[in-house]
């Protein structure tokens, strides 16, 4: 038996939904409980007119069922998995896109369920396959931390698809042999199908940013190694002129192509770094990368959180050069206004360029969006202003 207990991905922000939806399927869990105890009769048809019956399907059964439970055991086994997985789905997802893909991942679970099979099912596992498909895909380098009992017991750091892996080998070989007490296996496959397709298709379209390391950006990286292989063994030179035409490389490809074998290695592991929440020794290899190279720019998350970090740390010369690079490569970034006021705040405080920061803290004033930020901005021109006489 596998029971996972937590996985080494850091979160950025409190984890909202994930928590209400626990609490969400536990109240229903007790409310049943109540309803069996004082009122049977009434507790059983409710009981059935929320479940999710294949052979009398209504609207809202798609939905209802997911907080059902059969049992304290099914319930203690689904919260555990959602306790584990979900936050870490919803940090990527925000909360309003999390809430919608766990409830239509329920629905998804629900159908594949209902098209094979007749009998009523209930649980919230099919929405919880869903969400561990969607983490094997965004977060495929991670570990899971895991109780183990099976010849020995302990607590073991397993690798994310080996658990995930083994979870949908087990559903699919159980409904390959027909199945096995009451266990919804195929609402668990359409779960985590509905998971994986979301995920990648989100990652594909752009919809949601990607990583280094999600499977996306791994598959993508595995295509152009097996490219470049074949051209290898072709007898081709993919980087060499032909005799009858110039080379043409794009200025970022040439740009890529004259780094060197350290400067990679260190991008790597800024990026490294950062997808473990180590954002101050991100940070501070960031800043040795841009002493190397000062117009090398990481992914837009990346870029900006090792900035923010360069500034909380006092290397405001680093930190400038890094939010210049972000505005640089994303001049229509939401986050954009306020990189500017903070770029503002350094050149007027700490590096003594009072036009630069003028010209983008009247900028900042205009566009960000809260008020303190905007007083900040007020208060920084002011100062400008009194300063020199004009800002």
């Amino acid at each position: 038996m596998l029971i996972p207990l937590g996985t080494d991905r850091p979160l950025r922000r409190a984890t909202r939904v994930n928590s209400a939806l626990i609490l969400a399927n536990i109240a229903v869990f007790v409310a049943d409980l109540f309803l069996s105890a004082t009122a049977p009769d009434q507790r059983s048809e409710l009981y059935q007119s929320l479940w999710l019956d294949p052979r009398a399907l209504t609207l809202h059964g798609f939905f209802t069922y997911q907080f059902l439970h059969g049992g304290f055991i099914h319930l203690i086994g689904n919260m555990i998995f959602l306790y584990v997985f979900g936050p870490n789905v919803e940090d990527r997802f925000g909360r309003i896109g999390y809430l919608a893909f766990y409830l239509l991942g329920g629905v998804g679970a629900g159908l594949a369920h209902a098209l094979f099979v007749p009998n009523p099912v209930v649980g919230a596992s099919g929405s919880i396959a869903a969400v561990t498909g969607a983490y094997l895909v965004l977060f495929p380098k991670t570990y899971i931390r895991t109780l183990l009992f099976f010849i020995v017991i302990g607590v073991f750091n397993i690798p994310a698809p080996w658990l995930i892996g083994f979870a949908i080998a087990k559903d699919l070989f159980l409904q390959g042999f027909g199945g096995g007490r009451g266990v919804a296996h195929l609402a668990h496959l359409g779960g985590y199908g509905f998971g994986v397709s979301v995920a990648l298709f989100l990652l594909a379209t752009r919809i949601l940013e990607r990583e280094s390391y999600d499977l996306f950006s791994i598959g993508k990286q595995l295509h152009r190694r097996r490219s470049f292989k074949r051209l290898a063994k072709s007898g081709a030179e993919p980087w060499s002129p032909s005799p009858d035409r110039p080379p043409r490389i794009s200025k970022s490809r040439r740009r890529e192509h004259e780094l060197d074998a350290k400067t990679i290695e260190t991008r790597t592991k800024v990026s490294r770094l950062h997808a473990s929440g180590d954002f101050e020794s991100a940070a501070r290899a960031y800043a040795d990368l841009l002493d190397a190279h000062p117009e090398l720019a990481m992914h837009r998350r990346i870029q900006l959180d090792v900035a923010n970090q360069l500034f909380k740390d006092g290397d405001h010369t680093h930190a400038a050069t890094a939010y210049t690079l972000f505005l640089d490569r994303n001049p229509d970034d939401p986050e954009t206004p306020r990189v500017k006021l903070m770029l503002g705040l350094l050149y007027a405080r700490y590096l003594d360029q009072p036009e630069q920061a003028a010209e983008l803290l009247r900028d900042a004033e205009k566009n960000v969006r809260m008020e303190e930020e905007r007083s900040l901005a007020q208060s920084l021109l002011q100062d400008l202003e009194d300063g020199s006489g004009s800002a």
